[in-house]
């Protein structure tokens, strides 16, 4: 998977990102903050490189396939995508893949997706994992930042989907809760799970009571989860129906790293 030709993302993320939002989001922690040193996630090296099969949460089947690659290490955290697939910047209106050129110095080529930029490492500012790219106000923890059962942290920010709008409310509560061994198609690893509770104000004025729930199992020596499980409901102001609809949901298997 090295020497894969993906897009070079520029410091000029780090740099929209943080002009879009002068303030810093509230953080509440709470855990255990004594006994053994919990264990430290590998840190990131350019080249280093996960392959990872996407699978439709509910029916299993086959999505697609992607390559996360880190692409520089500096004042952030820069991590390339590119997916096996033939589609292009999946779930991004025309307006919003307009802004994403941004991040990139040149055209976007074959099918490359929006980077994902972290600073500090674990802590993400431009997230592309959801259905739009999301840029928060201050980095956000991709996963805890001690690896113990018990830890947990309260999250209140902002974010934004494109450049022109405005800032949009997410609170999130992640829990870490048990260190389990888990077999994915790369093999079989010590992961610790932890969960994502997400109430958020979506984009589309239309959708209410927005929620997203994640589950996710890191696995430290890899140095990004090896399986994760995403879903989401909302409501629609003008439906008759009384009940919540489903976001896309997704599952993440790790197929192999470098």
């Amino acid at each position: 998977m090295r020497g894969m030709d993906l897009p070079k993302v520029t410091r000029r993320s780090f740099l929209l990102a943080s002009a879009a939002f002068p303030v810093g989001c509230a953080i509440s922690r709470r855990g255990a903050e004594r006994g053994a040193p919990s264990p430290e996630v590998r840190q990131p090296l350019a080249g280093q490189s996960w392959h990872f099969i996407k699978r439709d949460l509910f029916n299993g089947a086959l999505v697609d396939t992607q390559v996360d690659q880190v692409a520089a290490v500096g004042r952030t955290i820069d991590i390339d995508s590119h997916t096996e697939s033939d589609k292009d910047e999946q779930g991004s209106s025309p307006g919003t893949r307009s802004w994403l050129r941004k991040y990139f110095d040149h055209p976007r080529v074959g099918a490359a997706l929006p980077s994902e930029i972290q600073g500090p490492w674990g802590m993400v500012l431009v997230d592309p994992h959801w259905s739009q790219v999301q840029v928060y106000e201050s980095p956000i923890p991709l996963w805890p930042t001690r690896l113990e059962p018990g830890w947990q942290v309260h999250i209140r920010s902002e974010y934004r989907t494109s450049e022109d709008g405005a800032g949009l409310a997410w609170e999130q509560t992640m829990k870490a809760e048990a260190w389990e061994t888990i077999t994915v198609p790369a093999g079989q690893y010590k992961a610790l799970r932890y969960k994502n509770f997400i109430n958020f104000e979506n984009s589309d004025v239309g959708r209410t009571n927005s929620v997203r729930r994640e589950t996710i199992w890191l696995a430290p020596e890899v140095g990004r989860w090896v399986a994760r499980e995403s879903s989401g409901t909302y409501y629609l102001d003008d439906s008759v129906i009384d009940a919540p609809y489903n976001e896309s949901s997704y599952r993440w298997e790790l197929l192999g790293w470098t």
